[in-house]
Parts: C-alpha cells; structure tokens; sequence
C-alpha cells in the first residue's frame, strides 16, 4: 500500500502536466470541503423540504375542508329553513291542509313558500329542490296543481337512498351519485342532501310524511378539491361510510390510491396529520378530514417522490451554484499556468481528438525554443495524418458504393426476358391492345428502377413499380394473382431504396402461390410506425417454409429454397442493402408455416425524402 502510494505521488509529481496539477490541486482545495458538507446536509435538506412541502399541503387541505364544510352548511341551513317554513309545519300538522280554511289564504302562503324554495336554488352549488310527499298531500302534487317543487314519494320509492332512508333512524343523508336514480342525475344533479320529515306528533319510522331533497352539483367540490400546482400528481377525494367516492380531483388516481372509510384512523391515525404510507409499492403521504355533519371524509395524498425529486433539485441547484464558482476558481488556475503550458497543452489536447475526427493543427505557432520547434514538427505531421485520412475515406465512400451497386445488380434479370417473351407471344398472337398495355407496363416499370440514377426513392413510387411488377405476372399468368396495398399515406413521403419490394413479392409468386395447386393467391402490403422506424408486412398465401428454409434464405452460405427451383440471391441481396445502407438493425425478417403462407417483415429508418 505504501509502495502504491509513492509511486502515485511520485506520477503526480514527475508524470502530470504543471498545468493539470495546478487544476488537480484547486479541485481538491474546493471539492473535499463541498463534498463534506452536502453529504452531511443532503438528509437534513431532504427533510427540510418535505417538511415545509406537507406543512403547506396540510394548509390547503385546511382550506379546502373549510371551502366544502362551506357548502355543506349551504344546503343544510336550505333543508332547514324549508323544514322550519310555517308553511311546511302547517302541512305536517294536517294532511289535509290544502281543504283546511283557517282563516288565511292557503294559496297565498303557498305562493310564499315556492318562492322562497326558488330563490333557494342558486344554480352554481344548489342546481334543484324536490319536496317528495306522501299520498294524502296529492293535491299538492296531483296533475293540476301548480307546486313544481312537490313530488309524490312513489317516484324515489325504488332508489337507492330510499331503501337506506327506509332502514335506518337518522333523519338525514348526504347522497353521492351512487345512491341517486338515472332521472335524478339527468334532471337535477349528481349529489344530494335529503332529510327526512315526520308527521307532527309522532316518532315512528314509518310515519314519514315528506322527504325534503336538496339537489346540489359536484362540481364545486371537485373544483375545491384540485391539488395545488405545486403538487400536479397529489389527488384528494372524499369517500362516505359506505365506501362510495362522492368527489374526487382525480377518479383514475382516486381509485388507485383509494383508502376505507373505516380504516382511515387506524391507518393514518389522528386527522389533519400527514403519514408516510405505502400503496401499491409507492409511498405516499397520507391524511384525512372530517367534514362535518356528514359521514364524509376528505382523503388527501401526496406521492412521495415528486417531494424527494424537489429536494434533489435543491441539492443539485446548490451543487450548480458551487459548480460555478468552481468553474472561475479554474479560469483563474488556468489562466496562471498557461504561461508555462499553453502550447504543450494544446497538442496534447490536438493529439487527443485523432481518435474522433481528423488531425486539428495548433494555429498559435510561434517562439524558437523547443516548444516552438515541437508545435512546428506536430503542425507538418497533422498535415501528412490529415491527407491519409482523406484518401482513405474517400476510398472507403467508393468501396461502399461499389458494393451496394453491385449488390443492386444481381436482382434477378429474368424477369425482363419472360417479360419480353410474353410481349412477342401476345403480338403473334394479335393481341395489340395487350401488347400496348405490356410495352407502356414494362417500359414504366424499367423507368422507375433506372430513373433519376439514385438507389433511393418514395415508399410511394416503389409501390408503384411493385404493383406494375404484380401486374405484368398476371398478364403472364391470367389474373392468378390477387394484390393488395394497405399502406397509410402519411408514410408514402418517406425514403426507401429501389426494389425492396420487388423481389420479396417475386418470391412470394414464383417460391410461394405458383407451387400450390391452383395456382392462385393473395398478397397484401401493410406498413406502419413504430418507434423512428417504418415497418412493413408482406405476407402471402402460399406453400410456406419450413423453419431450416427460412433460416437459410437471409444466410449467404445457405442461399437456397429446397422445394423449388429458384434462387433466395434477390431476398439475401436486399438484406444486405439495408444492412449496407442502415445499419445491423435493420432490413428483413421471414416467418411461414407450411402449407400456410409466408409473412416478410422489412424494417427501415423514418427518413423524409
């Protein structure tokens, strides 16, 4: 260990450049200090600000409990000042109040009443009011009568919050949409308050004479319940006893995060008081509140790692800050030593980069001392360098060409000479309308291989010199041959090289539907996106391969296919352009199942023409 360290001393003395020295030991001087203190900090920071994040979310929860506790007393004090209404209790004392003349105008205090239940509908919480009686107020509520507000109770018999009001005591009942009928949601709203009202002077559960129902929106709890900006991911939510969410910032993220009613105290403890807890693998900050008068509870969660990530910004914006000071600390140590090794640095700096691009020459020359001497004898060398780099790359750029060309060239040329054969057998034959439309085919065909003397071209323009391909074999071969693009035009802009399609959909005919029985099938071009890529489908309806013929026709030792007579040089010849031309990842992949058909999948870079 102590031989190790002198000889490390003993390189930093002797070995390392002065000016990397002078850099080595201000980083040090700055660095060791820093490093100290942020690892002593980094908790105490981490805790600082998760502490001061859930002391600010803990007050807009506040807030928002107080902005709901808000509403709530709303529609309560609604639902009482309707309950305690003198018109209200007269209809309670009498069933038959609306025959009862008692000296006042029964109509008049009617009218009295609904105004005061109109002016009670707000339209922004309070969307509707319904009085539902029970059958001896039906004159209040029969077809002639002019109460809009006065139901018959048989209309809520089959809700849910019926049912509930039936088998309990209590007199009152937050109801979440859940517990609402299909009419009551399209007609009035999604959450309501009901209160039961009993006839005078007795206590029993079936001696119900109306059920008030104060019909309110969720939206101005959803709007109270958005999370701050602060924390975009955190989701609050309100559930009741029964389990059911009443409103909620977020229904997907309520329903991941969602917590029990009744476990809430054991789980989180005491309300308004932040725990850390895990859910589904994450952790999360949890807490609860009560909103009172209901059987509801506001939950609040805050996922911990947005709160861990604004902590490391800290640190890393501490770091930043530090990081700048550093960075003039070595402006200063850089410029003091480059008085001494200003030239040296800069050809080992040249010397460096040779293995990245070509060779750079030192501009600053100048002095007849050695050094001078040294940047001179490096100058001429990155000259010499410099050439061989030009002429090998050059070289490099034909061999590649060559290659790709030559590939290109050995696409199967038969095809002409069948092609042509065909075009003599229809003339003999007197068929100038076929020959016409053969001759203007091949010569299109022919065309587009050999136009513009590129090796690249549109997907749009290779489909079409495949489809006329396609279409001079079933001028051959009568119409045996069923065709098919499907390709969306979003991707016919972009390049590809010449004849990728032509010799896969050859083989497909010639290898694949002309060696079955029939002699007749079906090929279909798909394409889609995937990624940066373009990815295309070529899949036909023929004899298929086995997977030792598949394997072989992309081998260039194996360039065979054992059932037929032809040769896989077309299919082996443009892998290897794509491979030539975009790299390993890329060109062709076959799949077939015998007796089945055969599916070629190309793939290429997304490259706009």
């Amino acid at each position: 260990m102590i031989n190790y360290l002198k000889k490390l001393l003993h390189r930093f003395q002797y070995d390392i450049p002065i000016a990397r020295k002078l850099h080595v030991i201000t980083l040090l001087l700055l660095l060791l200090p820093t490093i100290a203190v942020t690892a002593l900090l980094y908790g105490k920071i981490n805790q600082l600000v998760i502490t001061v994040t859930i002391d600010s979310e803990r007050k807009v929860s506040e807030q928002t409990v107080n902005t709901i506790n808000t509403n709530i007393r709303t529609v309560k004090n609604v639902a009482s000042l309707i309950e305690n209404d003198s018109y209200m209790r007269e209809i309670v004392r009498h069933p038959a109040f609306t025959h009862i003349s008692s000296g006042k105008n029964p109509i008049r205090l009617t009218d009295t009443f609904l105004n005061s239940v109109e002016s009670s509908i707000d339209g922004t919480l309070i969307k509707d009011i319904r009085i539902y009686l029970d059958t001896p107020y039906s004159d209040l509520y029969s077809d002639d009568a002019e109460h809009p507000y006065f139901q018959p109770m048989s209309q809520v018999r089959g809700s849910y919050w019926s049912g509930i009001m039936s088998a309990v005591s209590d007199n009152s009942l937050f109801c979440p949409s859940f517990y609402l009928s299909r009419r009551e949601i399209q007609d009035y709203a999604d959450l309501s308050y009901v209160r039961r009202i009993k006839y005078a002077g007795t206590d029993s559960d079936q001696a119900t004479a109306a059920y008030i129902v104060i019909y309110f929106s969720s939206d101005p709890l959803t709007l109270a319940l958005l999370p701050s900006e602060e924390q975009p991911l955190a989701v609050n939510y309100i559930v009741n006893e029964r389990e059911s969410v009443v409103a909620s910032s977020n229904r997907n993220l309520s329903g991941t995060y969602f917590l029990n009613h009744t476990n809430l105290e054991r789980l989180i403890g005491k309300e308004n008081t932040f725990v850390k807890r895990q859910v589904l693998g994450k952790n999360l900050f949890t807490s609860y509140y009560s909103i009172e008068g209901t059987d509801w509870k506001l939950v609040s969660i805050i996922p911990a790692s947005p709160l861990m990530r604004s902590a490391q910004i800290m640190i890393v914006q501490y770091i930043g800050i530090y990081a700048f000071a550093l960075v003039i600390a070595l402006c200063i140590s850089g410029f003091i030593s480059r008085s001494i090794s200003d030239r040296l640095e800069s050809v080992v700096h040249k010397m460096e980069r040779t293995h990245h691009t070509k060779v750079h020459k030192i501009k600053d020359s100048d002095g007849d001392d050695e050094i001078g001497d040294f940047v001179a004898t490096y100058n001429h060398m990155a000259d010499q360098i410099n050439q061989l780099i030009e002429r090998q790359t050059e070289a490099a750029e034909k061999l590649k060409t060559s290659e790709f060309n030559a590939l290109q060239a050995q696409i199967n040329p038969h095809f002409l000479y069948n092609t042509l054969d065909m075009i003599n057998w229809l003339a003999l034959e007197g068929q100038t309308d076929q020959v016409s439309d053969a001759v203007r085919a091949l010569s299109k065909f022919y065309k587009l291989t050999l136009s513009r003397k590129t090796t690249i071209d549109s997907i749009e323009r290779e489909l079409e010199h495949v489809s006329l391909y396609v279409k001079l074999q079933n001028m051959r071969f009568s119409d045996r041959i069923e065709f098919i693009v499907d390709v969306p035009d979003t991707l016919l802009d972009y390049e590809i090289p010449k004849l990728t399609f032509q010799p896969i959909v050859e083989n497909a005919i010639l290898h694949g539907i002309f060696e079955k029985e029939d002699k007749t099938g079906t090929i279909v071009i798909t394409a889609w996106e995937e990624d940066s890529d373009i990815v295309f489908l070529v899949s036909d309806d023929g004899v298929g391969m086995d997977d030792v013929t598949c394997s072989h026709l992309l081998d260039d030792k194996k360039m065979y296919i054992p059932k037929s007579k032809g040769s896989s040089i077309g299919i082996y010849n443009t892998h290897q352009r794509l491979k030539l031309l975009y790299g390993a990842s890329y060109g062709l992949h076959y799949e077939s199942t015998p007796d089945v058909g055969t599916e070629v999948t190309i793939r290429i870079p997304m490259i706009k023409m």
